[in-house]
């Protein structure tokens, strides 16, 4: 099993330079300690992820504190953009990172961040996959079509060229089969969480991925997005998380409580209930909370269903501090796996 930090702060509390401190000296901690790469989310116009609204700024800044940590975009939602601008803002950080970044691609959902592109959010998956084939072309040094200014045809390339002749494309999944499907066709590495699926659905999709991979081809990852604080006991870890997790939780309600009919929730009158009950499941089935020995359990489940990394997001809300002195204890349950 590997293991990356990710990166989604809540900024309820606006102290966006303080969430940006906490990735600097993650991420340095990451580099030093064996890690395999660190995570940037895009989020746009909600406090819920909104320190982060573009991965490739952030990015930039990890390059020049690490030297051999990959720094992935999870995720670029790539409909939102222009795909020349896109790809000329990673070939910038690929080139200042020595050639250390990967990709994931996301598709989109919440309406009000297409305002940036209100024209692709009907058609946001089919224009995903075919901003991702030009988003390739661009990055092998191929040019595509556009028209300028004078409403003439011509052919554009991005500069600088990039480091890496090929990157490694990963596609966001939530809980969909056809989208994990997809991937597979597609010939995607997979970024999924567990927000909107069991463990048990989570690993048919992985098999349903594995199954539409192409045959004969280099074995795609699968990499599972997990809430995560270790500490020295259960009890503790429960007493240090519950509070900012809640807090947490509350924030995104907005983006999720309308796409939790697939779980297994009871009918629930009152919203703190709501969130009490969010906070169990993920205590208990959907997140790293506890010790290196009460997670290795947890772990090994994953690793049958066939999970090859664990990103976990680590900026829920605690104190920066408590946050990196939990770094130590995800560092051995890495070694130990």
């Amino acid at each position: 099993m590997r293991y990356s930090l990710l990166f989604f702060a809540n900024q309820d509390e606006g102290d966006a330079r303080s969430r940006y401190e906490l990735l600097v000296d993650s991420a340095i901690f990451a580099d030093q300690h064996g890690f395999e790469a660190i995570w940037l989310p895009e989020r746009h116009f909600h406090p819920f992820g909104g320190a982060f609204p573009n991965p490739a700024l952030a990015a930039c800044v990890v390059a020049a504190k690490t030297s051999r940590l990959r720094i992935r975009a999870g995720s670029l939602v790539l409909p939102l953009h222009d795909v020349l601008t896109a790809a000329e803002d990673w070939s910038v950080v690929d080139n200042v990172s020595a050639g250390r970044i990967d990709l994931s691609f996301a598709i989109g959902w919440n309406a009000n961040d297409f305002v940036l592109a209100p024209q692709r959010y009907a058609d946001r998956r089919a224009e995903t996959f075919r901003m991702a084939q030009e988003f390739d072309e661009l990055w092998k040094g191929r040019s595509i079509r556009r028209t300028n200014g004078k409403d003439e045809e011509v052919d554009i390339q991005i500069f600088p060229q990039p480091v890496q002749p090929e990157l490694r494309y990963w596609l966001t999944c939530t809980a969909s089969p056809e989208r994990f499907v997809e991937a597979g066709e597609h010939d995607f590495n997979v970024l999924t969480a567990l927000l909107f699926q069991t463990p048990a659905e989570l690993k048919k999709n992985v098999d349903a991925f594995r199954a539409a991979c192409p045959r004969g081809g280099p074995r795609r990852q699968v990499t599972l997005m997990l809430h995560t604080y270790l500490g020295r006991s259960v009890d503790e870890v429960r007493e240090v998380v519950r509070g900012p997790f809640m807090k947490y939780l509350a924030s995104s309600t907005s983006l999720w409580y309308g796409r939790l009919g697939g779980l297994d929730i009871p009918e629930i009158q009152s919203r703190n209930l709501l969130l009490s009950f969010a906070f169990q499941r993920y205590f208990t089935s959907a997140a790293l909370f506890g010790t290196v020995d009460s997670c290795r359990p947890f772990i090994s489940e994953l690793a049958k269903a066939g999970i090859d990394e664990i990103a976990c997001l680590i900026d829920f809300g605690l104190p920066n501090d408590v946050v990196l002195a939990g770094l130590s204890h995800i560092a051995q349950l890495a070694g130990d796996s």
